[in-house]
This record gives structure tokens, sequence and C-alpha cells, in this order.
């Protein structure tokens, strides 16, 4: 299939030219017609404002003449959340980058300094459920990027997904359809998990268990936890009958623990998979 790093700047170059030449107002065949840079609008404290798009002097005019928004014929201002997709940039760096041990570490790398702070009861409360929902976020989104890495950067078990996973052996394609997707497949695969719940646990372990092969061992511990998280992101530490739920700064450096523990046996094996 080629490689992944390469494949997928390749996608992300094509889908900024669709949405550049989109955005004015020409084709992208038009596009690959005309000389134009692209440069950052930055403040001097380095506040992105958007993009300019810059156009040569030579370009054809025909074209020119159609180009939506052109200010004193040289060039186009754009916001910055028009050219960028915020969801493929999460995803790119999922794909490609390979320090989700590392990021996870970071995450967490302040909460212990956090638990020092001498604050009131009620006060502690608050900064105990928000380091709670912080912890297991931070873990979630671990087991999310170490999965799709994993998955996305290697022929046999992108395969090995498509042939166990319901959602994929439910799909029908025409034949045309086939090769499209073939030569696709992985960015199909980076997008359907990037949309599975990496907090539900009981479809997440035995994903892990039956594609990498890594067994989570006794997580007891972590379906309460995600339990109680859900209380601390919805209803900001109360459960559904009103009561607050049970955490202390006992229990965070607790979780801390386990989640590092869980984290790092997971990434050994990853390393041990290899690519």
């Amino acid at each position: 299939m080629g490689s992944t790093k390469e494949y997928w700047f390749d996608h992300i170059e094509t889908q900024k030219n669709y949405r550049l030449a989109n955005l004015l107002g020409i084709t992208e065949d038009e596009l690959e017609q005309i000389v134009y840079e692209i440069d950052e609008d930055i403040s001097n404290d380095g506040l992105l404002y958007g993009y300019i798009v810059q156009f040569d002097d030579d370009n054809d005019p025909s074209i020119m003449n159609k180009i939506n928004g052109l200010t004193s014929g040289s060039y186009v201002s754009l916001s910055p959340w028009e050219l960028d997709d915020p969801e493929e940039d999460e995803l790119e760096w999922e794909v490609i980058h390979s320090e989700q041990l590392e990021m996870f570490n970071k995450q967490l790398v302040d909460i212990p300094e956090m638990l020092k702070i001498k604050i009131a009861a009620r006060a502690e409360f608050s900064l105990l459920v928000m380091l709670h929902a912080h912890i297991v976020s931070a873990l979630e989104h671990f087991l999310s990027t170490t999965f799709i890495y994993r998955v996305t950067n290697s022929d046999k078990l992108t395969r090995k997904l498509i042939e166990t996973d319901p959602e994929f052996g439910n799909r029908k394609f025409t034949v045309n359809e086939i090769y499209a997707q073939h030569s696709n497949i992985k960015l199909t695969v980076a997008t359907y998990l990037k949309t599975i719940i990496f907090h539900d646990m009981r479809k997440v372990k035995p994903m892990y268990a039956e594609i990498l092969s890594c067994d989570f061992g006794d997580i007891s511990w972590l379906f309460k936890a995600v339990k109680v998280r859900h209380d601390c992101v919805h209803r900001a530490g109360y459960d559904k009958q009103g009561s607050a739920v049970t955490v202390s700064r006992e229990s965070i450096k607790e979780l801390i623990n386990n989640c590092r523990d869980l984290a790092e046996k997971i990434d050994l094996h990853a390393q041990e998979l290899g690519s």
C-alpha cells in the first residue's frame, strides 16, 4: 500500500487544493495552471490572523478574472478556518506521529504539583472533579491515537481490522467502489476509528485484544473511573440522584498510577509489534 506518511501528505495536499479552488471560485484544473504562494498573516506576538494567497503577475487573465475576493489584482485574504480543517489536522497527527506515550505523560506531568495546592473544601472538590476528568480523557486519547497509529501504519493490522470488524463486514461495494476503496483504505480505516468512543471499554478492550493482541488484564478500576468521569463531565461531579462523586487527592494519585501503568504496558507491547 506504500508509505502511510507519503499517502497522508498527498491526501492533505489534495484536500487543501480542493478547498482553495472552491474558495477562489475556480476549478482544481484552473488552480494548477496558475502560480501562487500562500503566506501566513501573523501578528507581532505570533497570533495567526489568516492567510494571504499571492498570485504571480504572469498568470492567465481569463482565470484570474474568475477569482473571488481578488484585491489589487494580486492577492486574496483568507481566514484561518477557511483553509484549515481541524478534524483533518488532528487525524493527520494521529496517523503519522508515534509519540503517544510522550504526549500522555505531558498531559499528566503537572497534576502532582496541583494536588499540593491548599484550597477551601468546596474549591478542592471542583479541582478534583476536573483533574479526574482530565486524567481519564488523557488515557482515552492515548488509547485512540495508539490504536489508530499502529493499525494505519501496518498493512497486516489494517487487513486484520477490515476482516474482523463488523462495520466493514456489513459494507457492500460496487466493482468501481472496490478500486476506489483500495486506494483510500487507510484513510477510510483512520476515519472510521476516529468515530469510535474510546472510553467505551466494553468495545475498546476486546478490540485491542483481537487486533493488537494486547490484553489489558483486570481494568475494573478503569470501568469505575470512566463512570465517574461521565458524572464529572456532564454534571460537574454529581450523579443523576444529585449526590457528589467520590474523589479525593489520594484517588487522583491512584488513578494517575493506574493509568500510567496501563499506558506503559500498552506502549511496550505496541513497540514490540513494529509496523
